[in-house]
């Protein structure tokens, strides 16, 4: 893929703004100095980051990434039925990449992204509710369990396998396993995988769906927003430094953020420890969204700043 990348921007030609500037010898001899060491510049580097990148890079690493950690870890979906749906909701959400970007060449780059950020803070909660409720056997109707002991020899421990079906058609598979030698003699393990199918299944297509549709919204016009932001001379370092940090610092630690956030949560009975880890994206898009709202223009005309 690094190779196929290499000769794609190989045989990319320079934007025609830039092949002028070059050509009348306006580039930046000191790109990193007029983008960082010039305050004015700064300021929209600056904004550039809080006001948009960093709320799009949770929503991103939200609906990609977490929803993928949750249907596994929290659900306790079997791993190959929460890639497919995962899969399905992005194969059916990218075309609303090149909508919302269309879209935003019409109306203004602004108020797509930041109404991608709010939506996802509004419904992020509900989402996951929804989806939790899909998995979560208390709220089911049992309707026949199996268990099977496997024969033949284990030397580790006893293993029983428990199968209970329920009314929605879910299936709960339990594995336990009760030790019968060393340091672990009589404890008993126990995973738990569940397999959705029916209407279960297809709605939570459904919610992943539209978190990646909150995703098109606010990485569909980022690009062109960046570019529009910032001069010439200076764009592409100027751009680089807030998309990077908004998605690999801001975004990128979400995982790890939600993922101890939850399990504290979890080691203290909280009520809907489940949804602990959503504070995290929730905190950083809404202050996004008030900086955004508030500092942004929707004009797609670039600056003239220098």
């Amino acid at each position: 893929m690094v190779y196929v990348s290499y000769l794609i921007r190989k045989k990319m030609k320079e934007s025609p703004e830039f092949s002028k500037a070059k050509a009348e010898g306006k580039t930046s001899t000191n790109p990193l100095k007029e983008s960082f060491g010039n305050r004015y510049n700064l300021k929209f580097v600056l904004l550039a980051l809080f006001g948009a990148a960093m709320g799009q890079g949770v929503v991103w690493y939200t609906g990609q990434f977490y929803s993928m950690s949750f249907m596994k870890t929290v659900m306790h979906l079997q791993s190959d039925q929460a890639d497919t749906i995962l899969g399905i909701a992005l194969l059916l959400g990218t075309p609303f990449f090149v909508v919302f970007g269309w879209l935003s060449d019409k109306v203004g780059r602004k108020w797509i992204m930041l109404g991608g950020m709010l939506l996802a803070v509004l419904t992020y909660r509900p989402i996951y509710e929804s989806m939790y409720q899909l998995s979560n056997a208390e709220q089911k109707v049992k309707v026949n369990e199996t268990t099977e002991v496997p024969r033949g020899p284990q030397s580790t421990g006893t293993i029983s396998i428990t199968k209970t079906q329920y009314e929605d058609q879910t299936e709960v598979t339990r594995t336990s396993m009760i030790h019968q030698s060393g340091k672990l003699k009589g404890q008993p393990m126990t995973k738990t995988t569940v397999h959705l199918a029916g209407k279960n299944y297809m709605l939570l297509v459904l919610l992943i769906f539209i978190q990646v549709i909150y995703i098109t919204m606010v990485y569909g016009p980022i690009a062109a927003f960046l570019v529009e932001l910032f001069p010439v001379k200076i764009r592409y370092t100027s751009m680089s430094l807030p998309y990077h940090v908004g998605n690999g610092i801001f975004g990128g630690l979400l995982p790890a953020v939600s993922t101890y956030l939850t399990t504290n949560a979890e080691a203290s009975n909280t009520p809907q420890f489940y949804l602990a880890g959503l504070w995290y994206p929730i905190i950083i898009a809404i202050v996004c969204f008030i900086i955004g709202s508030n500092y942004i223009n929707n004009k797609s005309t670039p600056p003239t700043h220098e």
